[in-house]
């Protein structure tokens, strides 16, 4: 499944479960920073992807996994032909579960090269998942449910720890400040948007934003902005006939050659030849 169009599948057994579970296969992606209330598993099969959660980053190769707790921002990017499995366990599973699962930390990354024999039951998990969902056997949801179930256990009993409630409230309280200047880029990135009117929405300096904003996140205001107008610039390239020129004004992109660099660095290719490949 292209990632460029793909939904979550969901894995619903009469309410009593709903997970969403994922085989993806990509070339050349980028998801801007965002984030998600559920926590959130990826696999990688094939070719690599550069990740950054928090202010960490990661760069993942085959049967390398990450691990995104819930409300933490991240942003992903793949490299060429790319393959993963994607999991995800939404909030309310997790409360149902594990108890005080709001102080809970999961570890994030387990690179293949160091895992010991508990780790790669994980990595085993995931791929039987994969194998259970594909087959869809008779009784495969309750299949799938245990493996599931033992994969929360092993991450759980080995792979976390709890924070302190100050220290949650803390996160929290950044998280929202975030929250708030992203929520604001995706409904404005069409417009100038300045990093004085940023961190207005914040009551803060510009320059306390820019500190503020690279710790959150890991990377500047201005790289963020870029990837969400690249993001969408390269979705109307796919879906609509306007002229590149017309495209880059509608989605707000004045320095072209910063763009167009940033663009063939993310897709390996130009606008120009996208384009052409989708006539064709």
């Amino acid at each position: 499944m292209r990632m460029d169009n793909y939904s979550h599948e969901i894995i619903n057994d009469d309410t009593r479960l709903q997970l969403f579970f994922l085989p993806v296969s990509t070339d050349s992606s980028c998801s801007p920073l965002h984030w998600h209330g559920h926590l959130e598993i990826l696999l990688m099969q094939k070719g690599y992807m550069t990740a950054c959660v928090n202010e960490q980053k990661y760069t993942l190769k085959k049967d390398d996994m990450l691990v995104v707790n819930p409300k933490e921002l991240h942003t992903t990017k793949t490299w060429g032909s790319a393959g993963y499995l994607l999991l995800q366990i939404p909030y309310d599973y997790l409360s149902r579960v594990l108890d005080h699962v709001s102080l809970i930390q999961f570890q994030e990354f387990f690179p293949s090269i160091t895992m010991n024999s508990t780790q790669h039951r994980l990595l085993d998990c995931l791929v039987e998942l994969s194998e259970i969902y594909e087959k869809k056997e008779d009784g495969y949801l309750l299949h799938f449910s245990s493996v599931v179930y033992e994969f929360l256990y092993i991450l759980y009993r080995n792979h976390s720890h709890r924070i302190s409630r100050q220290a949650r409230e803390k996160a929290n309280y950044n998280f929202e400040r975030i929250e708030e200047v992203i929520h604001y880029v995706k409904s404005n990135y069409k417009k100038e948007i300045s990093l004085n009117e940023a961190a207005g929405l914040l009551n803060v300096s510009p320059e306390y934003f820019c500190r503020l904003f690279k710790k959150q996140t890991g990377q500047t205001f201005l790289e963020y902005l870029n990837a969400v107008r690249l993001l969408h610039f390269h979705q109307d390239l796919l879906d609509t006939d306007y002229s590149i020129n017309d495209l880059l004004t509608r989605n707000g992109i004045t320095n072209y050659k910063v763009f167009m660099r940033a663009f063939k660095d993310t897709y390996g290719t130009t606008p120009g030849r996208i384009r052409a490949q989708v006539k064709d």
